[in-house]
Parts: C-alpha cells; sequence; structure tokens
C-alpha cells in the first residue's frame, strides 16, 4: 500500500472507533489478520478481531480513544495512543464497577492489498486491571 492508502484506512479506522462501529473495525482488517494485545493474546480473522472490538466497547460504552498523528514508512504504521472510559459492562471477569480509567499505550499496524494485516497493541494491562479492581494487590 502506499503512504497515502495507509493514511486513508487509518483515517477511516479512527472514525469507526468515534463511532464504535465494532463491523466496520473489522472490516478495516485483512480476513485472516491477526489482532495482539496484552488483553487478548492474538486472535485471527475478522469475526475474532469484531468480538475484540465489541468486547471493550461492551466493557466501557463511554470509550474514548485519541490518537496522534501515525508514523508511516511503508506498509508499516505506528499509533500512538490514549484511552479512558469507565468500566461498566463484563471486563475480565467483574460485572461493571463504575470505575474510571485512563490509560495510554501505541499500536504497530501492518498492511497489505486487503487492509490490515496485523495489529499489535502496546500496553500496561497489570495496571488497567488494578484500576478496575479486576485484580487485587495485598497490603504487606
Amino acid at each position: 500500500m502506499t503512504r497515502d492508502e495507509v493514511t486513508s484506512v487509518l483515517a477511516r479506522h479512527r472514525d469507526s472507533f468515534l463511532r464504535r462501529d465494532a463491523p466496520a473495525l473489522a472490516a478495516d482488517h485483512a480476513a485472516d489478520g491477526t489482532f495482539e494485545s496484552p488483553a487478548h493474546g492474538t486472535v485471527r480473522g475478522r469475526p475474532a478481531i469484531e468480538e475484540v472490538y465489541r468486547y471493550w466497547f461492551a466493557a466501557f460504552p463511554d470509550l474514548q480513544l485519541t490518537w496522534e498523528a501515525p508514523l508511516v514508512d511503508g506498509d508499516c504504521a505506528a499509533i500512538f495512543w490514549r484511552f479512558a472510559g469507565t468500566a461498566q459492562g463484563p471486563f475480565f471477569g467483574m460485572a461493571g464497577a463504575g470505575t474510571r480509567v485512563e490509560m495510554s499505550g501505541a499500536a504497530e499496524y501492518r498492511f497489505g492489498p486487503e487492509g490490515i494485516i496485523s495489529v499489535r497493541h502496546v500496553f500496561d494491562f497489570s495496571s488497567l486491571l488494578l484500576k478496575t479492581g479486576v485484580l487485587k494487590v495485598k497490603r504487606a
């Protein structure tokens, strides 16, 4: 893909996030693409990728995702993002806690003729689990 094509896919992807449109987000991925994150491991294929997006939108119905301008190099791009939301739906074994969380992370995207071939998110998942009350720390 050209730089302009990569930038166009990412702009559409960002708009789909803003609309909380899981099917549109998944449609940006190649049919056998992969999605990797500390929260879900690696999933393959549009249906599984769509479920990841649906999971986060259900757990954080007020999810706000902002990201900086992508860094594009050939058919790869990196995005630094910021997430904010209130845990409401089921989240890793816990019912909605009503806890407001914020975190930042980064994503590496690889593109091919079919769209996003792979995406890998990096963020502090343990901290998110602590903030939402899923993970408890025992005081000494």
